[in-house]
């Protein structure tokens, strides 16, 4: 195997199905399972899906808003890795088959909020994503994959070539490790959002705290040709505010990329 990559799940028909089974589980707080589908070996042909071998929800044999599960082995690294996969939402006539969402549990706590989501029929072709995930010891992270079926539950969510990669992204940044902030009650806390890597003083830099509120960047700034600092500044804190905070960046209207602490 290649040094680029931890083992990832790829799916393929002569991939090694203990090592896959140890990289990628099923899900059992959800409501069904992904389909393997190996196409290859079909007599016949189905048209709206494309030939090779991934994981699948065929949303017309599932009721609005029942839910499958994917989830990545957990990680315990002080490094920033790149997530890669591969998705594919389509069905012929438009409608969206469903939301296909990713999440990072932290230490085998709460899912939280998505750091990426896609929903919509995207055409009958594989998109591919990358997602920079950076994490400190001693942090768990899981990363975890779901299919959610529309109101009009027609065509297909597909999953395929999950990988971790050892290095960073190519096309997104991802953010330092946030450091501690702390402030009398009443004053204003202001935190340093440093991204490296492909970034932009044009891009939205977002604060987005544990419960799900965010707080858009007051200043950004360029540091280097491939580091940017956004400000970020919350008012008032309260000593309620004691929180996780996490430095995201939107991805258009699909996502975001994300830094967790």
């Amino acid at each position: 195997m290649s040094s680029c990559c931890h083992p990832g799940c790829t799916f393929d028909e002569d991939s090694n199905p203990d090592r896959e089974r140890s990289q990628c589980k099923q899900g059992k707080e959800d409501d069904f399972d992904w389909q393997l589908i190996r196409s290859y070996s079909w007599p016949h042909a189905n048209s709206d899906l494309l030939r090779g071998s991934f994981m699948l929800v065929n949303a017309s044999q599932h009721a609005s808003g029942q839910r499958a599960h994917l989830l990545l082995r957990a990680l315990s690294e002080n490094d920033t890795h790149c997530v890669q996969f591969s998705y594919f939402l389509y069905s012929r006539d438009g409608h969206s088959p469903g939301t296909l969402r990713v999440y990072v549990r932290v230490n085998g706590g709460p899912l939280g909020n998505p750091v990426w989501n896609v929903s919509g029929s995207h055409g009958r072709q594989w998109h591919q994503v990358e997602l920079a995930v950076s994490t400190f010891w001693p942090n768990d992270y899981q990363i975890l994959f779901e299919a959610t079926v529309s109101a009009e539950r027609r065509g297909y969510i597909g999953l395929d070539d999950i990988l971790l990669l050892n290095y960073p992204c190519y096309k997104v940044p991802h953010f330092s490790r946030l450091g501690e902030v702390e402030v009398n009650t009443g004053q204003n806390a202001t935190f340093q959002c440093v991204a490296t890597g492909r970034a932009s003083e044009m891009e939205e830099f977002l604060l987005e705290r544990h419960s799900g509120a965010v707080t858009p960047a007051v200043s950004v700034k360029r540091l280097s040709f491939r580091r940017v600092v956004a400000s970020v500044q919350l008012a008032a804190a309260q000593s309620g505010g004691r929180d996780l905070y996490r430095c995201v960046t939107p991805v258009g209207p699909r996502g975001r990329r994300l830094q967790l602490r």
